[in-house]
Protein backbone atom coordinates (compact mmCIF):
# COMPACT_ATOMS: atom_id res chain seq x y z
CA UNK A 1 0.00 0.00 0.00
CA UNK A 2 1.46 3.53 -0.76
CA UNK A 3 -0.07 5.38 2.05
CA UNK A 4 0.88 4.02 5.71
CA UNK A 5 -2.54 5.50 7.25
CA UNK A 6 -5.56 3.70 6.90
CA UNK A 7 -8.80 4.72 7.25
CA UNK A 8 -11.17 2.02 7.66
CA UNK A 9 -15.24 2.92 7.38
CA UNK A 10 -17.60 0.57 8.36
CA UNK A 11 -21.16 -0.46 9.08
CA UNK A 12 -22.10 -2.66 11.40
CA UNK A 13 -25.71 -3.97 12.72
CA UNK A 14 -24.91 -6.46 15.41
CA UNK A 15 -21.19 -6.09 15.32
CA UNK A 16 -19.41 -8.89 12.92
CA UNK A 17 -18.48 -6.31 10.21
CA UNK A 18 -16.87 -4.43 13.65
CA UNK A 19 -14.73 -7.37 14.51
CA UNK A 20 -13.20 -7.71 11.15
CA UNK A 21 -12.52 -4.16 10.70
CA UNK A 22 -10.40 -3.95 13.90
CA UNK A 23 -8.77 -7.52 12.97
CA UNK A 24 -7.72 -5.73 9.82
CA UNK A 25 -6.57 -2.53 11.51
CA UNK A 26 -4.50 -4.80 13.93
CA UNK A 27 -2.58 -7.01 11.69
CA UNK A 28 -1.86 -3.75 9.64
CA UNK A 29 -0.83 -2.09 12.47
CA UNK A 30 1.22 -5.00 13.36
CA UNK A 31 2.95 -4.15 10.34
CA UNK A 32 3.60 -0.27 11.11
CA UNK A 33 0.44 1.11 9.61
CA UNK A 34 -1.65 3.83 11.30
CA UNK A 35 -4.85 2.66 11.46
CA UNK A 36 -8.25 4.26 12.21
CA UNK A 37 -11.82 2.49 12.29
CA UNK A 38 -14.32 4.74 11.57
CA UNK A 39 -18.05 4.32 12.02
CA UNK A 40 -19.47 4.77 8.43
CA UNK A 41 -22.86 6.82 9.57
CA UNK A 42 -21.20 9.25 11.70
CA UNK A 43 -18.94 10.68 8.60
CA UNK A 44 -19.71 12.64 5.76
CA UNK A 45 -18.37 10.63 2.47
CA UNK A 46 -17.59 13.52 0.85
CA UNK A 47 -14.91 14.65 3.88
CA UNK A 48 -12.76 11.37 3.66
CA UNK A 49 -8.82 11.94 3.68
CA UNK A 50 -8.31 10.61 0.15
CA UNK A 51 -4.46 11.02 0.76
CA UNK A 52 -4.65 8.00 2.78
CA UNK A 53 -5.69 4.22 1.67
CA UNK A 54 -9.24 3.53 2.72
CA UNK A 55 -11.49 0.99 3.66
CA UNK A 56 -14.76 -0.01 2.97
CA UNK A 57 -16.49 -2.83 5.15
CA UNK A 58 -20.27 -3.54 5.51
CA UNK A 59 -22.50 -6.25 6.23
CA UNK A 60 -24.03 -8.62 3.48
CA UNK A 61 -27.66 -8.56 3.41
CA UNK A 62 -29.98 -10.40 0.42
CA UNK A 63 -26.67 -10.83 -0.90
CA UNK A 64 -26.28 -6.86 -1.41
CA UNK A 65 -26.00 -4.18 1.47
CA UNK A 66 -28.00 -1.80 3.22
CA UNK A 67 -29.13 1.68 1.62
CA UNK A 68 -27.36 3.22 4.28
CA UNK A 69 -24.29 1.70 3.09
CA UNK A 70 -25.06 2.31 -0.99
CA UNK A 71 -25.67 6.03 0.11
CA UNK A 72 -22.18 6.37 1.82
CA UNK A 73 -20.71 4.79 -1.66
CA UNK A 74 -22.63 6.33 -3.58
CA UNK A 75 -21.87 9.99 -2.11
CA UNK A 76 -17.89 9.15 -1.95
CA UNK A 77 -15.75 11.85 -3.93
CA UNK A 78 -14.22 10.92 -7.15
CA UNK A 79 -11.37 9.02 -6.05
CA UNK A 80 -8.44 10.67 -7.82
CA UNK A 81 -6.91 6.96 -7.59
CA UNK A 82 -6.60 6.55 -4.20
CA UNK A 83 -6.09 3.15 -3.04
CA UNK A 84 -9.14 1.38 -1.89
CA UNK A 85 -10.42 -1.81 -0.61
CA UNK A 86 -13.54 -3.80 0.19
CA UNK A 87 -14.42 -6.00 2.18
CA UNK A 88 -17.98 -7.56 3.83
CA UNK A 89 -19.36 -9.99 6.25
CA UNK A 90 -21.96 -12.82 5.34
CA UNK A 91 -23.95 -15.07 7.37
CA UNK A 92 -23.96 -17.48 4.08
CA UNK A 93 -23.00 -16.69 0.72
CA UNK A 94 -22.41 -13.20 -0.67
CA UNK A 95 -22.88 -13.26 -4.31
CA UNK A 96 -19.35 -11.50 -4.55
CA UNK A 97 -20.89 -8.20 -3.11
CA UNK A 98 -17.25 -6.84 -2.16
CA UNK A 99 -16.01 -7.05 -5.95
CA UNK A 100 -19.31 -5.63 -7.10
CA UNK A 101 -19.34 -2.79 -4.89
CA UNK A 102 -15.49 -2.68 -5.63
CA UNK A 103 -16.27 -2.26 -9.50
CA UNK A 104 -18.17 0.74 -8.35
CA UNK A 105 -15.83 2.22 -6.74
CA UNK A 106 -13.29 1.52 -9.57
CA UNK A 107 -15.46 3.50 -11.85
CA UNK A 108 -15.42 6.12 -9.16
CA UNK A 109 -11.94 6.61 -9.74
CA UNK A 110 -10.47 4.50 -7.20
CA UNK A 111 -7.49 2.21 -7.29
CA UNK A 112 -9.29 -1.32 -5.47
CA UNK A 113 -6.47 -3.57 -4.45
CA UNK A 114 -8.51 -5.94 -2.67
CA UNK A 115 -11.97 -7.05 -2.13
CA UNK A 116 -12.76 -10.16 0.27
CA UNK A 117 -16.02 -11.81 2.05
CA UNK A 118 -15.84 -13.11 5.46
CA UNK A 119 -18.14 -15.75 6.63
CA UNK A 120 -19.30 -14.60 10.11
CA UNK A 121 -21.91 -16.21 12.61
CA UNK A 122 -24.91 -15.30 11.12
CA UNK A 123 -27.52 -13.00 13.04
CA UNK A 124 -30.72 -13.37 10.77
CA UNK A 125 -32.89 -16.65 10.86
CA UNK A 126 -30.41 -19.59 10.80
CA UNK A 127 -28.84 -18.33 14.21
CA UNK A 128 -26.37 -20.99 15.67
CA UNK A 129 -25.20 -22.24 18.87
CA UNK A 130 -22.05 -20.23 20.76
CA UNK A 131 -19.52 -22.66 19.97
CA UNK A 132 -20.37 -22.75 16.29
CA UNK A 133 -19.93 -18.95 16.27
CA UNK A 134 -16.74 -18.93 17.98
CA UNK A 135 -15.16 -21.22 15.80
CA UNK A 136 -16.53 -19.36 12.51
CA UNK A 137 -15.18 -16.28 14.04
CA UNK A 138 -11.51 -17.83 14.45
CA UNK A 139 -11.12 -19.25 11.08
CA UNK A 140 -12.65 -15.73 9.92
CA UNK A 141 -9.44 -14.41 11.86
CA UNK A 142 -7.34 -16.71 10.03
CA UNK A 143 -8.60 -15.22 6.74
CA UNK A 144 -8.15 -12.20 8.04
CA UNK A 145 -4.55 -12.50 8.26
CA UNK A 146 -4.06 -13.65 5.19
CA UNK A 147 -5.79 -10.97 3.40
CA UNK A 148 -4.00 -8.38 5.20
CA UNK A 149 -0.88 -9.47 4.26
CA UNK A 150 -1.80 -9.75 0.37
CA UNK A 151 -2.99 -5.86 0.98
CA UNK A 152 0.81 -4.85 2.42
CA UNK A 153 2.40 -7.23 -0.54
CA UNK A 154 0.08 -5.89 -3.13
CA UNK A 155 -1.66 -9.29 -4.45
CA UNK A 156 -4.85 -9.37 -3.14
CA UNK A 157 -8.38 -9.96 -5.49
CA UNK A 158 -10.06 -7.18 -6.21
CA UNK A 159 -12.76 -6.70 -9.65
CA UNK A 160 -12.66 -9.83 -11.06
CA UNK A 161 -16.30 -10.42 -11.70
CA UNK A 162 -18.86 -11.94 -14.62
CA UNK A 163 -22.40 -11.46 -15.91
CA UNK A 164 -24.03 -13.76 -13.59
CA UNK A 165 -22.91 -12.26 -10.89
CA UNK A 166 -23.21 -8.74 -12.43
CA UNK A 167 -27.12 -9.61 -13.32
CA UNK A 168 -27.78 -11.01 -9.58
CA UNK A 169 -26.21 -7.59 -8.25
CA UNK A 170 -28.62 -5.80 -10.29
CA UNK A 171 -31.57 -7.74 -9.20
CA UNK A 172 -30.69 -7.57 -5.42
CA UNK A 173 -29.41 -3.71 -5.30
CA UNK A 174 -33.10 -3.05 -6.87
CA UNK A 175 -34.95 -5.10 -3.79
CA UNK A 176 -32.75 -3.65 -1.37
CA UNK A 177 -33.53 -0.03 -2.79
CA UNK A 178 -37.24 -0.92 -1.86
CA UNK A 179 -36.62 -0.93 1.43
CA UNK A 180 -37.06 2.94 1.68
CA UNK A 181 -40.97 2.15 0.39
CA UNK A 182 -43.53 2.29 3.06
CA UNK A 183 -45.43 -0.78 2.42
CA UNK A 184 -42.42 -2.94 3.09
CA UNK A 185 -40.99 -0.78 6.02
CA UNK A 186 -44.73 -1.84 7.47
CA UNK A 187 -43.59 -5.34 6.75
CA UNK A 188 -40.73 -5.34 8.00
CA UNK A 189 -41.25 -3.23 11.19
CA UNK A 190 -40.65 -4.24 14.81
CA UNK A 191 -43.38 -4.02 17.94
CA UNK A 192 -42.35 -3.15 21.44
CA UNK A 193 -44.04 -5.25 23.83
CA UNK A 194 -44.32 -2.69 26.91
CA UNK A 195 -44.72 -5.19 29.24
CA UNK A 196 -41.42 -6.54 28.97
CA UNK A 197 -39.67 -2.86 28.34
CA UNK A 198 -37.56 -1.70 30.68
CA UNK A 199 -37.30 1.60 29.43
CA UNK A 200 -33.60 1.91 29.39
CA UNK A 201 -33.78 3.77 25.93
CA UNK A 202 -30.61 1.55 24.71
CA UNK A 203 -32.25 0.70 20.87
CA UNK A 204 -33.40 4.74 20.59
CA UNK A 205 -29.35 5.41 21.25
CA UNK A 206 -27.65 2.47 19.36
CA UNK A 207 -30.43 2.68 15.93
CA UNK A 208 -27.80 3.24 13.52
CA UNK A 209 -29.64 5.69 11.61
CA UNK A 210 -32.00 6.93 14.68
CA UNK A 211 -35.24 5.52 13.26
CA UNK A 212 -36.52 5.48 16.78
CA UNK A 213 -38.06 8.06 18.95
CA UNK A 214 -38.89 8.06 22.51
CA UNK A 215 -42.47 8.65 23.70
CA UNK A 216 -43.77 8.86 27.35
CA UNK A 217 -40.37 6.64 27.66
CA UNK A 218 -41.12 4.07 25.71
CA UNK A 219 -39.59 4.06 22.12
CA UNK A 220 -41.26 4.48 18.92
CA UNK A 221 -40.29 2.67 15.70
CA UNK A 222 -40.79 5.33 13.13
CA UNK A 223 -40.84 4.61 8.96
CA UNK A 224 -39.17 4.96 5.95
CA UNK A 225 -35.67 4.87 7.37
CA UNK A 226 -35.12 1.50 9.40
CA UNK A 227 -32.29 -0.77 7.49
CA UNK A 228 -32.84 -4.07 9.16
CA UNK A 229 -30.04 -4.15 10.72
CA UNK A 230 -31.01 -6.17 14.06
CA UNK A 231 -29.41 -3.98 15.99
CA UNK A 232 -32.25 -2.98 18.40
CA UNK A 233 -33.98 -6.45 18.47
CA UNK A 234 -30.82 -8.33 19.21
CA UNK A 235 -29.24 -6.18 21.82
CA UNK A 236 -32.67 -5.31 23.61
CA UNK A 237 -31.73 -6.22 27.19
CA UNK A 238 -35.38 -7.71 27.78
CA UNK A 239 -36.35 -8.54 24.18
CA UNK A 240 -38.95 -6.79 24.50
CA UNK A 241 -38.25 -5.78 20.66
CA UNK A 242 -40.09 -8.23 18.19
CA UNK A 243 -40.84 -9.24 15.42
CA UNK A 244 -42.62 -12.20 13.21
CA UNK A 245 -38.86 -12.58 10.99
CA UNK A 246 -37.07 -13.27 14.29
CA UNK A 247 -37.04 -16.00 17.06
CA UNK A 248 -33.41 -15.61 18.23
CA UNK A 249 -30.85 -13.02 17.85
CA UNK A 250 -27.00 -12.92 17.52
CA UNK A 251 -24.77 -10.29 19.11
CA UNK A 252 -20.98 -10.07 18.51
CA UNK A 253 -20.24 -7.65 21.37
CA UNK A 254 -21.42 -6.28 24.21
CA UNK A 255 -24.00 -3.52 24.93
CA UNK A 256 -20.66 -0.89 26.25
CA UNK A 257 -19.28 -1.91 23.03
CA UNK A 258 -22.08 -1.68 20.87
CA UNK A 259 -23.06 2.07 22.78
CA UNK A 260 -19.54 3.28 22.20
CA UNK A 261 -19.23 2.36 18.83
CA UNK A 262 -22.88 4.24 18.16
CA UNK A 263 -21.90 7.04 20.26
Amino acid sequence: MKSKTVDIYCFTGTGNTYLVAKKIANDLQDNGYLTNVKNMTKFEPQKIDLSHTIGIGFTVVFWNTFPVVKDFINSLPQGNNTEIFVFTTMGDFSLNAATNFGCILKNKGYDVIGAKDFLMPNNFIAIQKKEKNIFKIEKAYKKIEIFAKQLIDGNAKSCKTNLFFKFFFTITNFITNRWRIKIFQKIIKFDLNKDKCIKCKLCFEICPVKNIQIKNDYPIFKEMKCQLCMRCISYCPTHAIKSFLLHKTYTALSIDEIKKWSN
